[in-house]
Order: structure tokens, then sequence, then C-alpha cells
């Protein structure tokens, strides 16, 4: 074979590997994709902790250790909170409540929703497991108030969320407090609306400003000036 064939040839083969490489994302849409995929990496790996921290505590493990329950082994010798854990426990039990073939699918598909989604999904998974696909495919384009709200109607629940309609101030305290609390949180900022005659979040937090004032003038701590 002529040098100048060898030299053709070689050329195409480059050309030819140079187009089954991969288009370079801009820096912006690398990151993005690999924070993606990082995060359904975490989910995966966290409910293999699930499946462990399920057999610990069914299998009473914690008094191997000297423990009298479950919840101080996993607050002081784990060092994971048992009750984000118990929350989160609903999420392998909606995946147990699936057909065995279907559960390495749905497993695999909350992992890409990520914890939030997949907390909200498993009640409507333990009611109507045949029907895991059509939520997982609403959840992937609706937003959590909007699938909360979904998910509290097919179970039959009042829907969940917000003091009212477009209050940022509410809703952000709310979306950033602990879930138990929600319930008291909701009742109490509704009911401060009704005694002081207003729908307005940020008047409501100063009008709860002035009561506890009151109540620490009560207790004899009194502000300066």
């Amino acid at each position: 074979m002529s040098r100048s064939v060898q030299r053709r040839l070689a050329v195409q083969e480059r050309n030819s590997g140079a187009d089954l490489q991969p288009p370079v994302l801009p820096r912006h849409e690398e990151v993005d994709l690999l924070l993606k995929q990082s995060v359904k990496r975490l989910e995966l790996g966290f409910m293999d902790f699930l499946e462990l921290a399920d057999e610990a505590i069914q299998g009473k493990f914690h008094e191997r250790f000297g423990f009298q329950d479950a919840s101080e082994y996993f607050d002081q010798r784990i060092g994971f909170s048992y009750r984000t854990l118990c929350r989160r426990m609903a999420v392998l039990a909606a995946l147990r409540g699936l057909p065995p073939g279907q559960m390495p699918a749905a497993r695999e598909a909350l992992a890409e929703l990520g914890s939030h989604k997949s907390s909200i999904l498993a009640p409507a998974f333990a009611k109507e497991p045949a029907d895991w696909q059509e939520w997982v495919d609403l959840a992937r384009g609706a937003t959590e108030e909007a699938l909360q709200d979904a998910v509290s109607s097919a179970l039959g629940h009042k829907a969940r969320g917000r003091i009212q309609p477009g209050d940022a101030f509410w809703n952000y305290i709310v979306a950033h407090t602990p879930p138990e609390r929600h319930e008291q949180i909701l009742w109490v900022v509704k009911k401060v609306m009704e005694v002081g005659d207003t729908r307005n979040g940020i008047a409501v937090f100063l009008y709860m400003v002035d009561i506890m004032e009151r109540e620490l003038g009560a207790h004899g701590v009194v502000r300066d000036g």
C-alpha cells in the first residue's frame, strides 16, 4: 500500500472517530447534567441505606449496642435523624408494594425525581400500585405543590400547603419548617388572620411579634427604648 493511500485512510479514520465523539456541552449545561446524575446516584444509595436501616429496625439491632430503642441508635451511633428516616421509609414501603418485576424500574424513576417528589408520591404508590408509571410521568412535569394537590385529591385528603395563593412570605416559612409542624403553623396563622382581620402575610407576622412582645413583658422582659 502506497504512503499516499495510507495517509488518506488515516485521515478517514480520524474523521470517522471525530464523528463518533459526543458534542461538547457548554460548561453550565455540563455541570447541570453532572449534578442531576449525582443526585440520582445519591438517591439510589439512600434507598440502599433504607433497606439496611429497615433490617436493623426489624432485627432490633440497636439492642446489641446497648440502646433502648432504634431512635437513639440512629441519632447517636449512626448519626442520622430517626425522624427523617421514618418519613423516608414510606418510599421504601411504597416500592415494596409494587410487583417485584416492576420494582427496579420504579426505583430508578423515583431516584431521578429526587427525595421530595418521591416522598409525595409514596402514598399514591401504596394506594394505586398499578398506576405508578402514570404518577411518575405526572411528577416529571409538575411542581411539588401541584403534585401534592394531585396526590391529596386521589387519596381523598384535604389539599395541604399554602396559607393563601400568592402569599410568598408564609409559603416560604412553611416550606422551610419540619412537615410535622405544618398543620400547627397553618392553623395558628389562619386564626391570627381571623383575629386580626387581615389576609396580609407580613401584617400577620407583625401582629404575632406584638403578641410575643406582650408575652415577654408579662415575664419581665422589656425592650430598652
